[in-house]
This record gives structure tokens, sequence and C-alpha cells, in this order.
């Protein structure tokens, strides 16, 4: 690998205002830009720490994380560590160059999430800045990075660059009101809204507040479905209504801010509703070798009968499953959390099973690392905004209110910690109906939690009412 410019007497990457930042990462395709500045121990050997938990990345592309068990034949084994990769490009004047090795290496036990493998492979990249034996020491240095979408079915890259302390850009980064010693921070270029505060999501909330609309959906091509009347209209009316498209992509819906369409029986005060927080399909255990109708057959019950008496319908719900505790009468299966000590300490081998009752054989099981992969999707923020749904004359509406729940900053190990107290649940809904002599299934394989218990899953929760906020005053 080279570095760039480096028979130049001043290399550009010294001398680079923020002005050629934006322009070399948004010609790149980037559509919002973060920063890192960087301190002396950020560099190539010993990594670039970048948050506590893969969740605070969400807005990044990052792949499926793997695990080995530690080679090392010390007697005291090294830190426990997860790598997830992601697909990266380093941006110069001269174009763009794949960094075919960069991954996140996550150390739950920290807990801590630090870039690696940067520079391993790669044609052309920051060596000069980054290197260890070079300029890898130096403080000030600051790491630029964005997400560019992938128009096709793809997950997207990162496409990034480093600049020197001295440079132009490095010192804007001090002065951005955005900048927080220590973490990532969301890039402020002059004329631009400082994004992150919840006021810019509250006052497109406002725009669509105490409205009867006419689900619909939006989707990423820009086609739109109107009415759209499927159970998950709300949550793509939501974001439909916000300009986002169908949202089949990692990272935040808004802004920064996930979006969460909650159920309400009235807008004018909260009250509890269980929330879906991801649906994963089992990775592991009989049901990955069998269809899902024959996991049901085997494990669910009868749910209806046809004329003559014969089961033509069967569910598999949470009440087929023995909790930790239980030994519910018909249920036949048990429900068990298996190499899980506490938030910072679990085995990446473990994962959340179903065992046999009978038999003891493991019938379905999540990996962690599985759960993991679609964890590390769910953004650092969310914001869960109510709704009522009703129908009048044949047309179904849908309204949403101005009591606001904000979640703020999550990550794996409360999941797993909610998990295991009972707040968060598995609580499937798989169903298959017998039509023309065969069985087709309907699979709703989910993870839930009570609105009133999510602060077991985020460090901050608060309670907004937008009727209170100075956009809506002065809209009155």
């Amino acid at each position: 690998m080279r570095d760039t410019h480096v028979n130049d007497d001043q290399q550009w990457y010294d001398t680079a205002d923020i002005q050629q930042v934006h322009d070399l990462l948004t010609r790149a395709g980037a559509e919002s830009i973060w920063v890192k500045r960087l301190v002396p121990n950020n560099n190539s050997k010993q990594q670039i720490f970048l948050g506590n938990d893969p969740s605070d990345l969400a807005f990044l592309p990052l792949g499926t994380p793997w695990y080995t068990d530690p080679k090392s034949q010390k007697k005291k084994a090294g830190p426990l560590l997860i790598r997830i990769p992601v697909p990266w490009r380093w941006v110069t004047p001269d174009g763009e160059f794949d960094a075919p090795n960069a991954n996140m290496c996550f150390y739950p036990q920290y807990p801590e999430v630090r870039f690696s493998g940067f520079l391993k492979g790669c044609k052309e990249g920051p060596s000069e800045l980054l290197s260890e034996t070079k300029r890898g020491h130096e403080e000030g240095r600051c790491l630029f990075f964005g997400t560019v979408k992938d128009t096709g079915e793809g997950m997207g890259h990162v496409v990034a660059l480093v600049v020197g302390a001295p440079s132009p850009a490095a010192q804007y980064v001090l002065n951005m009101d955005t900048f927080e010693k220590g973490h990532v921070c969301p890039v402020v270029f002059q004329g631009q809204r400082k994004p992150g505060e919840f006021s810019i999501l509250e006052e497109a909330l406002l725009g669509i507040m105490g409205k009867k609309i006419i689900p619909w959906r939006l989707r990423n091509d820009g086609t739109i479905d109107k009415p759209y009347i499927a159970p998950n209209a709300p949550g793509l009316t939501l974001e439909a209504e916000l300009g986002v498209g169908e949202n089949a992509i990692p990272g935040p819906d808004f802004d920064i801010w996930e979006l969460k369409a909650i159920k309400q029986p009235s807008l004018e005060r909260r009250s509890n509703h269980r929330v879906t927080l991801f649906t994963p399909q089992p990775d592991t255990g009989w049901i990955t070798g069998q269809s899902q109708a024959d996991f049901v057959l085997r494990y669910g019950h009868v749910s209806g009968t046809d004329e003559n008496g014969n089961p033509d319908e069967y569910y598999f719900t949470s009440g087929d499953i023995n909790r930790p505790g239980e030994d519910k009468e018909g249920a036949k299966l048990n429900l068990k959390l298996v190499g899980f000590t506490d938030a910072k300490h679990f085995d990446p081998n473990g994962m959340i099973a179903l065992y046999d009752k009978q038999t003891g054989e493991l019938a379905a099981g999540w990996s962690y690392l599985k759960l993991l992969e679609h964890w590390q999707r769910k953004h650092n923020r969310a914001a869960y905004v109510p709704y009522l749904r009703e129908k009048e004359d044949g047309k179904t509406t849908v309204e949403f209110g101005p009591l606001v729940t904000l979640g703020i900053s999550t990550s794996f190990g409360l999941f797993l910690k909610a998990f295991q107290d009972g707040k968060v649940i598995y609580d499937p809904g798989d169903k298959i109906t017998l039509k023309d002599g065969k069985w087709t299934p309907h699979s709703r394989s989910q993870f839930r939690i009570n609105l009133n218990d999510i602060s077991a899953i985020y460090q901050e929760v608060k309670e907004e009412d937008l009727r209170d906020s100075d956009s809506s005053q002065k809209e009155e």
C-alpha cells in the first residue's frame, strides 16, 4: 500500500479545509458526514475507539458479526472480541480505494467498539496519518466518514478520509457546536441546521400531528401505495409522512432517530403498549432443518377445525413455551438464556434457546451473534410516536399524537439483561392454515417489550409533549 501524495511538498490532508472535506465525501455519495477527533493512541496498531456498542454506529452498514475462540497459548486469555466487518473506502483527491479488511472490534466487557484493519490490503490509504510508525500518535487528526446508500438491495458502504492536526478542517471541528471530545460527532456545515436535536424531528411531527391521515406506504423507489391497510400501515404511514421511504436498510429513519409508531387508546395520555423490537428467525436447532409448518405442528396448538372437527389451523404462541420457573400445562418447550452473566459479560457462543421439554433437544435457538447482527441495526435513539387508528364510513384513518417518548443510548448487553429480567420477551405468533391439503405458514417471530419498561434497554428515557413546544406555540 502506498500513501497518497507522499511526494508533494505539502500534502493535501494538512491543508484541507472543511469545504474540501465536504466536497470529497459528498461527491463520493455521502449524504451526511460524521467526525472523530483522534488522540495519540488512535492508530493502525492500537485501533480507533468509535463507541461503546455497535448500536452507536447503526448509521453505518455493519456486516455479520463473527467470533473465534482466542488462539493465544497464554495462561490468561485475552479480552473477548467480536469482529464486525464494514465496507469501507478511503477517499482522496485521486479517487476511492477499498479497505478490504476494515472491521469493528466489539469488546463487550469494557464495553468498546474499535475500528481496525483499515490499512491492511488497501492500495492507497492514509498510512502517513494512521500508521504507528509515522504520524499515528499525532493528537488532533480528524477522521471524517459518511454512509453511501446502495441503490440496489445491498447495504451500501462507508467513504472516509483523514486530515492532519494542522489542517483548517481539523480546527473547524474544534469550533463546531456538535463537537464532543472522545465521541463521534455529526459535522455541521455553514448554513446547515444542527443535526441530532429533537427539535428537527419535533418540527416534522408537528406538521402531521392531529390530522386524520389515510394510511399509505412510500416505497424506496418513490412509488406509493394508498390506501395501505396492512397491520404495519401506521408505522409506514409515519415514515412516509416524514418523507422516509420503506425502511429496508440499516440506520436511522429520520435525522438520527429511529421511528416507532405506538398504538394507543387515547392521544391525551400515555398508556402501556407492547412494542416489537425486532423479528429475527432462529438460526440454530431442529427448526433449521425443518419447515415452519413442521415446527408449528410439533410444538404449537390447534386453533381451528373444519366442519368435520379436523384441525385446519395451528398457532404457536407464548402459551406454548415455559419461561424459567414456569410449568404450563400443554407447553412443550422450555426457554433458556444460555451463556449470559451480565450486560458486560456473556459468551458469544451463547444463545436464547427453546428446548424440547421431553427430550431436551434444542428445538430452536437464536445465537447471540445472530441477535447482535439485528440489534446493531437498531439506532441508538428511538422516538415512540403514539397513534389512533379509526374506521368511519368504510374509510380507515390514522392520527398521530403529541405525547412522544424518546429512548436514548442502548446496548446489546442491556437487551440481554432485560430478557433475563423478563422485560424483553419472546412473543411468537406463528400460524399455519390448511389450504387445498397443504399447510400454509405465516411466521411472526418477535421480541417485544412494554412501553413502560423501555428504560431497561435505554440509559435515558424522555417524555415529550409536542403541545408544549416553541414551534407549536408559534403556530397558534
